[in-house]
Parts: structure tokens; C-alpha cells; sequence
């Protein structure tokens, strides 16, 4: 035996030494053949001239700014720039050449007559022959060519009533089951009320303390929740009073909120809210950053309450006190009260802010300083920023002038008599004496004497407690009571004569703020009975926590007698109820968008796809949007008929640049409001559509889920980042794709079985297998863009370019994509939403080249090159006129088109010469807009391109010298233009390059320009049939030192108080200031469609008129605050509305360490370069010459992989963020000589392979039953379930739950960085709960004969365990003394109330009668 251990123990330690020994020789030998490379590379760079080196210190980019020989322009100052404008310093001609051979001039600017022209029609000639030889254009379009079409049909009349109805059936499940949870609680109110008179109460579980590790991130909710917990929220943590009649949620009610969300999973957040204030939520959820952080100020759904148990709206009057008494601490506390009644309001509410201390301080909106004004967007964003800025004042509160204004406000607001107003006053109460407070009593019954309305004044009294006995306290009162007897002022109208006493409440901390905003107008108006069961669909509103748009739809909840409990509601995001409007397609010109009841838009082609919006959308008027000659009177029929048609005549449309008649067709839901418009250009070009004749997708074809296929189909293998393979293309298909696009997504990732049911439905040639739910088009554009994966294949074995390529694909307007090579993608990326295809179809028979922008898939900075395919004719000669059909496209490397550049003029890569004083010529391209797509400082390992500034470089800050010649010279070469994104509440300034075509623009000749640049010459050429434009500059000096202001943090502008057509800077963004007195349609979603003036026929958009007036709203100043923007040039057309913006896409998350165990696609062969004209541009590798302080050059400069040597500099950071760096591509390490790196590399590299071995044997061990895929990514991976609701006991059993039933229901997140731990929960679901009786649903299959222990394999209520192998301590850790809610023991609902007939409907709310919620 001892032998054994002892033979065991040597063994163990030959594995030890070998360990060591093995990765020591390994760096050794790599070391010395770097040294042996180093060396050859060393002999082949000194026989290279030094002017020409492609690579440049951060000293040679930005020497220009190190001579002081010429004048200095400062042009960060706008008054000395307008100055200098005027002065014609800048102002001078332009000399056009004919090009081809220079003129004697040209040969001073160029410094060698390049000749400009010839290079730009080479350089043309080059693009095309990209787009025909490797994107595929001319094989793609004789493949459509030969395709059978069939005419098409316009069905856009019956297509909007089909959307209408599909919005409405959605309404009507929605209030169904509300329905269904309105019974249930009133079904235990009402026993609780008949056994004892009393609710039973239960504890109060806060969300604020949630622990971490009973949180998992939810890509559906997009923020960690728990979906087998509920929790609680309006009273703070738990250290604070919960009052007696808490009235809670029953435990059915929220067992069925579960229930509902696995029955239909686009369901967002459910709640109940009981009039006590009491707010439960499903799922689980802690709002803000940590355990505890926003205990306080939660005022979540507080709008939907109001709405819906007071649907007449509120009037309310805030009055703050800011006397120098207050404190920092307490002026938080009044702007926290004032928040969160803010949030309390919706459109039918009326609001008004006045702040005292000397003097009244108003918002500055003139309509906000003498009336009450509706709670619309801007009005409530005003009244937010007049909170932001109170400041304590240095001088004593005179409440009687506080409480006279805000009574003068009440009067002067046209309210009806009898009507309620209530007065909130946030005060100190700080008085010098009874006989001060007597006055100030005085006047305020003299006051209250005038007015015939309903006052209520509720006092907040700061830094009191509700038990201190003070003279403070004894005023705030007083005047809450109205008790003017009590200071003998006599007068007035007290309680006793018609007025209704408020109430005193104490506030020390924000903590105890929103308890008390809950039911403050509880003293004007108690919740307001509603016996018909209305349901009432609230306006979209920005989700904080989900951040996304989402409508709610909620219920009152009342007993028997008709007393108001609380209501139910649920979250529905606006991009579920507008899916088939966002993602309509048609072969036709033709889109589709959505405006509310008053005009204001709900979706646009123009906003993007709502579920992508990352900010609130902001109330806009349709006109803005859709800006067609005479749009205005169409927008009125829009508003007053509730289905009909009308064309306008089309002199161009703004997005499409197309002539002809523009048709609308629209229809207005009866349920909602909303007004679901198609419209369709109609150009006199004749639109097809693939026959159904076309044969369908080959069998062989792959679909994108290569985590799915086996390895007999394809070779898995990874590209940089990305899982791929090289045996075919992949067949991707968007959400969009499919009848029910969000309910797609909510499903989760593909499964096999849903993967093979569209395989076999798109390759079936008998036409016998059913749709699974895709678009018409699908079938067909799927097997025409997929005839190109061969020649694609066969490119890359044959094309030289194919090293500079890093993969292809094609999208069709249905949305199906091909992808070479075959890429697993993420399920929410649309092709059709990238700036690519966008760009593509904004120019068609162009080939269009986007400005650089850091690859998803790992490869670094890339440029996307775009062309369009035509619907296909026999013997037709195509033209931009005709439908597109496809739109194929190519990623390069960013420096491969500087290698173009190279070979065009060898010339640019010269870098400055010591002995010639910075003699220097370089080249780039910019696009039309002025964003560079290749430039010498975007290769410099200086370059200040990062993606966190999401732009990319613009010429206006790599050349300002130029910019401002061109800008400022009066030719209209550069143009410097304004839009405005009105439904995000910006505007953004951008640049127009149009240059002649044919020509060349040069700098000025020496002496011809008022400012000497004569040693900066440059000369511009458009490059034919692109979208880009070719420089070249000859810097023999140093120029006139120039600077365009620009933010390198973010998009903002350095200066929105002004724009001036003249001013260089760059491309940026400032923030509108709408006006809130806009009265009437001014880009506000609550104005009346009433108010807005009927223009004449024959009136035009452009002229000032409707539009003018919407426009104008936005830069009003007549409350004499300062102007956010100032138009010191005013454009032609005055209200010009920005392009689509396109998505960005962010890469797939995979399992960790999932990529590694793949072999690389194409094998690096960075090394066989050895000098930088040949490493330059390569997919995968860089020339690595600077150290990592990005100024010393390494002695033996070479050809790397790029994530060894980012950008050029050895050791430099990724520009990915962190785990997203790329993947090596070989087992190559280079590095600079004599650095030990090998030995210690290797040592960690082994330890981490027997890690990984040993992590792999465990898991193929424990989780070998698990059925998952070992290519799946992280977030294609069903998700382990939650562990479940509640039970009676914890547990620790972890048995595998139903997946496809409670895993990720929200399929895959695009680019979710989020890791969130494993949810591990010990409470499982009530086994015990019963269907209330009388309650059907046809999509509930055996919901009715569902029994405690009747059905162990019951889907709904299996045994739901977590990841397997995982201990489950009996306390989970946590930080807080929070504890998930006791189990609840089984109930009964009780019976369903006959439902009622259905109500008028109120104007300023959307409610859906009960007779309407069938499904």
C-alpha cells in the first residue's frame, strides 16, 4: 500500500515539473523564434524609406499645432467668429479645376499635380467592382431577373382594419383578464367584509429590500426581478408605521398574476394598489442601485391610480415655503413631495407651482404664473424644473402673500363653481408670534371669502413630527382646519360653512414622503365608486425601472356595497400593441404609423422600432413627423373620420426623395383612440411580388441556430467573436419576419422543434406543411437571397480581398438575412433597422460606404459597404425608379480603405521629414454628411475614436482648417444644417458636403484668401456613383491654427444657446425647451385636435402657417427665461425633422469560455507580413511599432494579431468592453525583445487549462442530463426557472423545472451585459390554489379541473427547481431583514358579478367598457 502512494505521489509530481516545465520551453522557443523574425523584419524596415511609413506618433499627427509662424484663429468664440465673418476674412472663391491634368496652380496645391479627378474615378471604378466581384450585386440581380413575379394588389384599406382589429383583440384579452383578477379580489373583499366586517391583514414585505441573490436580470422586464415573487411598496422599508387597514392583495390574486404571465408572456408588470396606499407588484423587483436606496421615493403607477378610481381629475396647487428657516435637508424633503405628486398626475389633472419666502416665485410659462394648466408632458416637465432650481432665500416667509397668490391662481383658472381644488402647502410654519399668525389667518379667510370653488388646504409641515405641540404646528393647523375662531379672525368660510378641512401632516425625511402623497386628495374627492367595471387604458408612459414605453390598463376593485378597494392593473409596452404597425413591410412604397386621440404620434418609421427606444418619448404632433405638402388638412380627417382615404400630390417626399401621389389610408379604433394610418407612394412604377411559384429553400440550407445543428451538418468553428462555420450561409430570421413579432420574442430563443418547423415549412415542395407564423414574404425572399451563399463560398477560396472581408450578408425587406460566413445572430437584431441598408435605400444604384463603427462580432473597426438589388424584369435596364428587393452588403476593415488610398497615391503615406520641416501629404475620405471613412489619425495610436462616444470622427475635427474654408467660403460646399428629434426632445446639428461633379475644389491660390493657409492646401473630389468624397492635403508648414468646438464625452453641443450657419463645430445635439403654453396642436400629445385652424386648400406646409406655429413653440420665450436655442440663421424650411437614427447593434453573449473551446475559422497568418503595407488592412491583424505609452517605437517593429497589439501599440487597451475583447486567432505571440512575458504567460496558460479540463469533466459529470447544446450562448440557454412563489416549507430540492415553460420568457437580450447571479429562492408555488369558480378561458386548457395533488405533472405547477449541483442554504444571505411573504393556505374566489353594459367614454381618458372584454 505504501508503495502505491508512494509510486501515486512520484506521479504526481513528474505532473507538477511538467506543468512547470513544459509551458517554460514552450515561451522559450516562442521567444526565440520572435527573435529570429524580429530580426529579418528589422533588415527588410531599414531598407524601407522612412517617408514612407503608414504609422505615426501622436507628435506627427498633431504637429500642426506646434508652429506659431501664422495668425491664430480662434473660432470657439462665436462673436469673434461673427465678427471675422463679417470682415470677409473667411469669405473668398473657390477655384474649380476641370481636372485630369492640373493647372499650373493645382501643382502649388497639390505640391506633384496629383491628378485629383483620375484618382476619384478610379477609386469609383474600384467600389463598383467590389460591389458587381464580391457583394454579389450583378449575380444577384440576374437572379432576381429571372425569378416569376405576379402583380400585386393594394390591400392597404383592408390591411389598417386589420390592425385596428388585432389592437382591439389584444385590449380584449387584456381587460379579460382583468377581468378575471377584478373577481377575484372582490371575491375576497367581500368575504372578508361579510364573515368578521373586517379585511385580514397580513405583513408588509417591501421591494426596496429585496437581497441581491433573490434577483436574476430578465431581458422580458429588463431590469432583475424574481417571477416567483411578489413584493410591496408605498410605505417605505419596514422600520416605518404601516397603517391599521392596509387592505392588501389577496394571495389568489397574486398566484394568478403568475398564472397570467405563463399564459401570456408579453404581459409586463401586474399589480394591485389598494386605496390605503398599499402598492403590490408582480413580479419582484428593488428599484434603484442597492438594498434600501429608494425606499422612499417610490410614486410607481401612482398616475394610474388617480386615473382610474378618480377618472374626473384633480386640481392642485403646490406651495412651497422657502424662508430662510428651511434647511438643506428639509428643502430636499419639500422638492421630494413635490416629485412625487408630479407623478401623481396625468393629462385630465390640472397642476399649478408657486414658491414664497419675500416674494412669489413662478415657473416662467406665462400660463403657469395666473391659472391652473393641464398636467401635459411639457407642462409637467416645466413644473420639474422649477423644482430643480428652488434655493433657499435669505429673507423671512410671508405666508400671507404665499397664500393669497396661489388662491389668486385658483380663481383666475376658469374652474367651475363648486368645483375642488386642493392646496398643498410645504411649510416651516415659522411665525414670530399668535398675534403674526392671527393676520395671516385674516387674510386668508378674506380670501377664501371671494371664491365660490371647494378649497382644500392640506399643510405639510417640515421638521415637525405629527405629536410636537408648537406654535408652528398650531398655524399649519389652523390653516388647514380653516379654524379662524381659534386666532379670533373673524370672517371667512371655515369647515362649518361649506369648506372641507384638510389635513396636518409631519415630514423629517423623504423616507416619509410617499405614504403621505398617496392620499392627499382623499379630503377633496374619496375614490369615486364605478359600477359599470370600466377598464381604462392610461397614455404610454416611460417605465423607469423596465425603461421602456409602456400603456397600463387598470380596473377598480369594489365590494358588494359599491365602497372602492383599490384596482388592478397591468403594463403592456406600447411596442407589443403597435408591433404590426412598426414592423409593416410591403413590396409597395408604402409604411405605416399611429397617432393617438389628439394627433400626437405613437409610432414612425422616423422614431424607430419602439422596443429599441432608450429614452421617453416625448409628445409630438404628427405634422412634425410627417412633413408632406399639405399633410395639415389630412391630420384633421385623420382626427374627425374614423376610417376613410384621401391622396396628396408628392413634389418629393422627404425620406424617399420619390415624385408623385401619396396615398393615406387609416382607421380609428373604437376601443382605444388610436388612428392606425398606411400610406403608400404612389410613383407610377409598377410594384410585383415573387410568385408563389418560386421554388423553395434548398434542404441544405442553414439556419443561423448553429448551436442547434449537429456536427454532421456543419462545422462549428469561431470567427473573431462569433460562433460561425465556413460550410455554407446562415438563414437568419427577425422578429419582424414573423405575424406576431413581440410575442416571438417573448417566447424566448428558438427551440429545435421551432427551428425545424420553419426549416421544413421553408423548404417544403408540396405546399402541405402549415405556416408557423411567418409573413407571406418570407418563404420566397428567403430562397431568392439565398441563391447567393454559393458564389459567396466560392469568393472566398478564390478572391484576393477576401483577407480584408470579414463576412457578407443580404436582407430582403421582409426582413430574412443571409450571412457569410453562417453566424449565430441575436433574435431582436433587424437588418432593415442598420445604417447600411437604411443608407442603401436612401440612394439606390449607389454604392454606399458607412463611416467606421466597432464590429459586434470581435473584428475590430470595420467599414460596411452597401448596394441595392432591383425587382427583376426580363431584358429591363434597371433604374433607381424601380422597387428594391434586396440590399446586399460587406464588412471591411478600417484599414483596408486607407490601403486603397495607398494604392491610389502612394504619396499620402508620407510622414513629416526632419530635414524638410514637416513636410507632410496626406489623403482621406469623408462621406457626404462629413464623417471620415478613412483618415491617417484613425490608424494613429492616438486616435480618440472610441466607441464610448458612440460618433463617428467627422471631418470638422480632424481638419478644421479645411472645415472652416469650406464652411465659411459662401459656395454651399459645406453647409452646416439643424433638425430636430421632437419626440426625444432634441435637436441635432449635422453637415451637408456636396461637391460638382467632374470637378475638383482646391483651396484658395496663394495671396487669393484674406487668411494666408498657403502652406495647408487641399484639394476635394466627389467620388462618382458613391456617397464619398476623395482629399488630399499638402502641409508644408504650419497652417493657421483652427479649432471646431466638439465634445469628445458626448453628443452634446458646447454652446445650444446659438447656432450660426458660419460656426465650425462638430456634429451635435441640445435639448428643446418646448413651450407649455402652446394651446392648441404644438407638438403636445394633450392638445385638442379642435384648436388647430383648417388651412385653405391649396395650403402648404412650408409656408408659414400650422406648422410654423408648432415649430415656434418649441423656441418660445415669453416668460423671459433663457432660450435653450436661438436661430441666428434661420433655414428655408423651418421645421426640419432628422432621419431615421439607426439601431446599434452590440454582440451576443456567450457562455464563459464557450468560444475558446472552438477552432478559429481562418487560421491567422499575421506573421507572413513584414511590412506595414502588407499586414495594413487584414482581417485579425495589425502592425504593432509603439509601446504602450503610444509614443516610443518598438526597435523591431511587426505584423500581429490585433487583440495583442490594439491599434498599433503593444499591450493597448481593447477597445471592447470588458469580456468582449476578441478572441486570438492562432496560438502566435509576438512581443517587443528581451521581455520576459513567455514564462509567466505559459505557467498561467497551463493552470488555466487544467481548470477549464476540470470545470468540463464536473460539468459533463453533474449536468450531463441538462439537453442543452454545448455551442448554446449564455443568452440562448433556456434560464434556470425561478424557484417558485410560495410554499409552506422551504426546501432543497432542485429539481429541473418545466424550461419551455418558465425559462427566459423574454428570448435573447440584445448584447445584455447584465451577469446576474442564480436566482435561489426556497419558496415554492401554493400547490393549493384553486381557479375561482365561474371564471372560463378558452386558451386555459384544464385551468378548471386543476387539484392540489390530483395532477403531479401539472406544467403550471411542477416542481420548479434551480441549476443543478447548487446548495441552498436555509437563510439566504442577505444584508437586510427582508423575508419572502409566508405561504398563504388555499381559498375559494367566490362568484363572478354579471358584467355591465358598456359607458360613454370620457373624452380625456381611454376606457374600455366591460361588454367589450371578450375574447
Amino acid at each position: 500500500m505504501r508503495m502505491t502512494h508512494q509510486r501515486a505521489h512520484r506521479r504526481q509530481s513528474a505532473a507538477a515539473l511538467l506543468t512547470t516545465v513544459l509551458p517554460l520551453a514552450s515561451s522559450v522557443f516562442l521567444w526565440a523564434s520572435q527573435s529570429v523574425a524580429q530580426e529579418n523584419r528589422s533588415a527588410t524596415t531599414n531598407n524601407t524609406s522612412t517617408s514612407s511609413e503608414l504609422f505615426f506618433n501622436s507628435s506627427d499627427i498633431a504637429n500642426i499645432s506646434n508652429w506659431d509662424n501664422k495668425p491664430v484663429i480662434y473660432v470657439n468664440n462665436p462673436k469673434l467668429l461673427k465678427e471675422m465673418q463679417e470682415q470677409s476674412f473667411l469669405r473668398h472663391a473657390f477655384r474649380l479645376s476641370a481636372g485630369g491634368v492640373s493647372s499650373e496652380d493645382d501643382q502649388g496645391v497639390l505640391g506633384g499635380g496629383v491628378p485629383l479627378l483620375e484618382c476619384s474615378t478610379s477609386l469609383a471604378s474600384q467600389l463598383r467592382h467590389i460591389a458587381n466581384s464580391e457583394l454579389g450585386v450583378t449575380h444577384m440581380q440576374a437572379t432576381f431577373d429571372e425569378l416569376p413575379y405576379s402583380d400585386l394588389e393594394h390591400r392597404e384599406e383592408e390591411t389598417v382594419k386589420e390592425m385596428v382589429e388585432a389592437l382591439e383583440r389584444k385590449f380584449s384579452l387584456y381587460s379579460s383578464l382583468l377581468g378575471e383578477m377584478t373577481e377575484v379580489a372582490t371575491s375576497h373583499f367581500n368575504q372578508q367584509l361579510e364573515v368578521g366586517g373586517v379585511v385580514e391583514e397580513r405583513e408588509y414585505h417591501p421591494c426596496c429590500l429585496i437581497p441581491d441573490n433573490y434577483l436574476e436580470y430578465n431581458s422580458h422586464f429588463r431590469t432583475r426581478v424574481n417571477e416567483e415573487l411578489w413584493c410591496d411598496s408605498g410605505f417605505g422599508s419596514d422600520d416605518h408605521p404601516v397603517p391599521h387597514k392596509l387592505y392588501p392583495a389577496p394571495y389568489n390574486l397574486t398566484e394568478l398574476f403568475a398564472l397570467n404571465l405563463r399564459r401570456y408572456p408579453t404581459i409586463k408588470w401586474q399589480y394591485f394598489m389598494s386605496v390605503s396606499g398599499l402598492h403590490t407588484e408582480y413580479p419582484a423587483h428593488r428599484p434603484g442601485t442597492g438594498i434600501g436606496s429608494d425606499c422612499g421615493q417610490w410614486s410607481r403607477h401612482r398616475h394610474v391610480y388617480e386615473a382610474t378610481v378618480r377618472p374626473g381629475g384633480r386640481n392642485i396647487v403646490l406651495l412651497f415655503d422657502l424662508g430662510e428657516a428651511l434647511t438643506p435637508r428639509l428643502l430636499l424633503t419639500a422638492k421630494t413631495v413635490g416629485y412625487q405628486v408630479l407623478a401623481t398626475l396625468s393629462r385630465h389633472d390640472q397642476v399649478a407651482v408657486v414658491g414664497v419666502a419675500g416674494s412669489v416665485a413662478r415657473p416662467a410659462a406665462p400660463c403657469m404664473r395666473s391659472a391652473l394648466t393641464p398636467a401635459t408632458h411639457h407642462v409637467l416637465q416645466t413644473a420639474r424644473h422649477f423644482l430643480d432650481y428652488m434655493e433657499i432665500q435669505n429673507e423671512p416667509t410671508n405666508h400671507t402673500l404665499g397664500l393669497t397668490a396661489a388662491l389668486e391662481l385658483i380663481r383666475g383658472s376658469g374652474l367651475g363653481a363648486g368645483e375642488g381644488v386642493l392646496l398643498i402647502y410645504v411649510s416651516r410654519g415659522v411665525v414670530g408670534s399668535r398675534r403674526h399668525a392671527r393676520k395671516v389667518l385674516l387674510s386668508l379667510a378674506n380670501a377664501l371669502t371671494d371664491t365660490s370653488h371647494k378649497i382644500v388646504i392640506s399643510t405639510l409641515a417640515l421638521g415637525l413630527n405629527n405629536r410636537e405641540f408648537s406654535l408652528e404646528r398650531q398655524f399649519l393647523e389652523a390653516v388647514a382646519e380653516q379654524n379662524f375662531e381659534a386666532y379670533g379672525a373673524e370672517g371667512g368660510v371655515g369647515p362649518g360653512r361649506g369648506q372641507a378641512p384638510g389635513t396636518v401632516v409631519g415630514l423629517d425625511s423623504t423616507l416619509s414622503v410617499a405614504p403621505v402623497v398617496s392620499n392627499l386628495y382623499d379630503v377633496v374627492r374619496p375614490p369615486t365608486s364605478t359600477r359599470h367595471q370600466t377598464f381604462i387604458i392610461s397614455e404610454p408612459r416611460w417605465d423607469l425601472d423596465g425603461r421602456e414605453t409602456v400603456v397600463s390598463v387598470s380596473c377598480a376593485v369594489e365590494t358588494a356595497e359599491g365602497k372602492v378597494m383599490g384596482l388592478v392593473g397591468m403594463d403592456i409596452s406600447l411596442a407589443t400593441l403597435l408591433e404590426d404597425v412598426t414592423h409593416y413591410t410591403s413590396p409597395a412604397k408604402s409604411y405605416a404609423f399611429a397617432v393617438d386621440a389628439q394627433g400626437s404620434v405613437l409610432g414612425h418609421p422616423q422614431l424607430g422600432r419602439p422596443e429599441t427606444w432608450t429614452v421617453p418619448l416625448v409628445g409630438t404632433d404628427v405634422t412634425l413627423v410627417e412633413q408632406v405638402d399639405g399633410f395639415t388638412r389630412v391630420r384633421h380627417q385623420l382626427l374627425a373620420r374614423p376610417t376613410a382615404h384621401t391622396s396628396l400630390p408628392l413634389s418629393q417626399h422627404s425620406a424617399t426623395n420619390m415624385k408623385g401621389e401619396l396615398h393615406y389610408y387609416w382607421h380609428r379604433s373604437a376601443v382605444s383612440g388610436w388612428v392606425f394610418v398606411v400610406a403608400r407612394i404612389d410613383s407610377n412604377t409598377p410594384h410585383k411580388r415573387l410568385s408563389r411559384s418560386v421554388p423553395p429553400l434548398p434542404p441544405t440550407a442553414l439556419f443561423h441556430r448553429l448551436d442547434l445543428i449537429p456536427p454532421s451538418k456543419a462545422r462549428v468553428c469561431r470567427h473573431f467573436n462569433q460562433m460561425a462555420t465556413l460550410d455554407g450561409s446562415t438563414l437568419f430570421l427577425p422578429v419582424g419576419s414573423y405575424v406576431s413579432p413581440l410575442s416571438q420574442m417573448a417566447g424566448g430563443p428558438e427551440t429545435m422543434g421551432a427551428v425545424q418547423s420553419v426549416t421544413a415549412f421553408l423548404s417544403d415542395t408540396t405546399q402541405l406543411i402549415a405556416n408557423p407564423g411567418l409573413r407571406l414574404p418570407v418563404r420566397t425572399d428567403a430562397t431568392a437571397i439565398y441563391q447567393i451563399s454559393d458564389f459567396w463560398e466560392s469568393k472566398l477560396q478564390t478572391s484576393s480581398l477576401s483577407k480584408y472581408i470579414i463576412r457578407r450578408y443580404a436582407a430582403a425587406p421582409s426582413g430574412v438575412t443571409v450571412m457569410y460566413p453562417g453566424t449565430l445572430m441575436d433574435r431582436s437584431f433587424d437588418p432593415r433597422s442598420q445604417g447600411w441598408y437604411l443608407g442603401a435605400l436612401a440612394s439606390p444604384g449607389k454604392v454606399i460606404v458607412s463611416p467606421p463603427y466597432l464590429d459586434p462580432g470581435g473584428a475590430g473597426f470595420i467599414v460596411t459597404i452597401s448596394h441595392t438589388v432591383y425587382q427583376g424584369g426580363s431584358a429591363t435596364m434597371h433604374s433607381p425608379a424601380d422597387p428594391v428587393v434586396a440590399v446586399l452588403a460587406a464588412d471591411f476593415t478600417l484599414g483596408y480603405f486607407y490601403k486603397l488610398l495607398l494604392d491610389l497615391e502612394p504619396a499620402c503615406g508620407q510622414t513629416p521629414h526632419p530635414d524638410k520641416d514637416g513636410q507632410r501629404v496626406r489623403c482621406f475620405l469623408v462621406d457626404l454628411e462629413g464623417y471620415l471613412v478613412a483618415h491617417p489619425s484613425l490608424l494613429a495610436p492616438s486616435s480618440s475614436y472610441t466607441p464610448a462616444t458612440n460618433v463617428p470622427p467627422h471631418i470638422t475635427h480632424q481638419e478644421p482648417v479645411v472645415s472652416m474654408e469650406l464652411l465659411g467660403g459662401g459656395a454651399g460646399l459645406l453647409t452646416k444644417g439643424w433638425c430636430g428629434r421632437w419626440w426625444r426632445g432634441a435637436s441635432e446639428r449635422h453637415y451637408s458636403l456636396r461637391l460638382p461633379q467632374g470637378q475638383v475644389v482646391a483651396s484658395p491660390a496663394p495671396g487669393a484668401a484674406q487668411v494666408d493657409n498657403s502652406c495647408l492646401q487641399y484639394a476635394l473630389a466627389a467620388v462618382p456613383s458613391t456617397n464619398l468624397v476623395l482629399g488630399i492635403i499638402n502641409q508644408t508648414c504650419a497652417p493657421a491654427v483652427a479649432f471646431c468646438p466638439c465634445s469628445m464625452d458626448d453628443r452634446l453641443c458646447l454652446n445650444c444657446q446659438l447656432v450660426e450657419a458660419g460656426a465650425c463645430e462638430c456634429p451635435c445635439e441640445c435639448p428643446l425647451s418646448p413651450n407649455p403654453c402652446s394651446g392648441g396642436v404644438h407638438g403636445d400629445p394633450t392638445s385638442q385636435p379642435t384648436s388647430l385652424p383648417i388651412p385653405p386648400p391649396g395650403h402648404s406646409n412650408h409656408t408659414p402657417g400650422i406648422r410654423n406655429q408648432i415649430w415656434q413653440t418649441y423656441f418660445s420665450n415669453d416668460g423671459g427665461g433663457p432660450r435653450v436655442l436661438e436661430l441666428a440663421t434661420q433655414p428655408p424650411n423651418l421645421a426640419p425633422t432628422c432621419p431615421r437614427t439607426p439601431e446599434a447593434v452590440t454582440p451576443l453573449q456567450y457562455s464563459i469560455g464557450l468560444l475558446s473551446h472552438l477552432a478559429p475559422c481562418v487560421a491567422s497568418t499575421c506573421s507572413i507580413y513584414v511590412t506595414p503595407e502588407s499586414c495594413l488592412g487584414v482581417a485579425g491583424c495589425v502592425w504593432c511599432h509603439v509601446k504602450a505609452d503610444r509614443e516610443s517605437p518598438i526597435s523591431h517593429p511587426y505584423c500581429t494579431s490585433s487583440h495583442q497589439c490594439y491599434n498599433g501599440v503593444l499591450g493597448g487597451p481593447s477597445p471592447y468592453p470588458h469580456g468582449l475583447a476578441t478572441l486570438p486567432h492562432s496560438d502566435n505571440t509576438h512581443g517587443e525583445s528581451g521581455n520576459p512575458i513567455g514564462p509567466v504567460a505559459g505557467g498561467i496558460m497551463a493552470v488555466f487549462m487544467m481548470v477549464a479540463v476540470a470545470v468540463y469533466c464536473y460539468r459533463q459529470h453533474v449536468g450531463s442530463g441538462n439537453g442543452r447544446s454545448l455551442y448554446t450562448p449564455a443568452s440562448l440557454q433556456p434560464h434556470p426557472p425561478h424557484h417558485s412563489l410560495y410554499q409552506t416549507q422551504p426546501t432543497h430540492d432542485l429539481d429541473n423545472g418545466d424550461e419551455d415553460l418558465l425559462g427566459d420568457i423574454s428570448g435573447v437580450g440584445l448584447g445584455s451585459a447584465v451577469a446576474a447571479a442564480a436566482v435561489v429562492s426556497p419558496y415554492r408555488m401554493n400547490p393549493g390554489y384553486r381557479r375561482p369558480p365561474g371564471l372560463t378561458d378558452s386558451s386555459d386548457q384544464g385551468y378548471s379541473t386543476m387539484t392540489p395533488h390530483d395532477d403531479p405533472d401539472n406544467p403550471h405547477y411542477a416542481d420548479l427547481g434551480g441549476l443543478s449541483g447548487l446548495t441552498v442554504p436555509d437563510d439566504p444571505p442577505s444584508t437586510s431583514s427582508w423575508s419572502p411573504p409566508p405561504s398563504p393556505s388555499p381559498r375559494d374566489g367566490g362568484g363572478v358579478a354579471s358584467l355591465p353594459s358598456m359607458a360613454a367614454v370620457d373624452p380625456s381618458q381611454t376606457i374600455i367598457p366591460a361588454g367589450m372584454r371578450g375574447v
